[in-house]
């Protein structure tokens, strides 16, 4: 299967901890998740070592672990499978061979901005349509973690 590295980043005028929030919190991650496909959703506690299961409204979707989770830094997400129709494989060729993929999200501090930066590993008949949709949902992160929110958001 040939792999291609989409690769996007965006300037943003809040601080690491808002946009993390923005990245993990059910409250939000929905809004900005709909970018990458049907209304997804991330069934997750964002910790390191733990499954993240990422489903859109037809149970279908992928099975990720969360590798590296350093607030504020970095998240890091290995494929380990997927799951159609609410039902997870991680043992059928496609879902091995889906092992070779992985998502980061990466958060560097400059002045009163910070630099979030994503790279996806996606099979190359879908780089433009993923890298398209990264852009877009990099939009909405920088315009939620920028917004002044009523509801007590740092």
């Amino acid at each position: 299967m040939a792999r291609k590295l989409v690769q996007k980043s965006i300037s943003i005028n809040a601080s690491a901890e808002r946009i993390w929030r923005v990245i993990t919190e059910a409250q939000y991650n929905v809004v900005w998740l709909a970018a990458l496909g049907r209304r997804k959703i991330a069934q997750t506690d964002w910790q390191e070592g733990s499954k993240a299961v990422f489903v859109d409204d037809d149970q279908t979707g992928l099975i990720t672990r969360i590798r590296v989770a350093r607030p504020f830094e970095k998240i890091r997400m290995q494929n380990v499978g997927m799951i159609t129709n609410g039902v997870e494989d991680c043992e059928s060729d496609e879902a091995v061979e889906s092992r070779e993929f992985f998502e980061q999200y990466l958060f560097t501090t400059d002045h009163d901005s910070v630099r979030m930066h994503v790279e996806v590993t996606v099979e190359d008949d879908f780089y433009n349509e993923v890298s398209d949709c990264w852009a877009k949902a990099l939009e909405i992160i920088k315009e939620l973690a920028e917004s002044q929110s009523p509801t007590g958001m740092p």
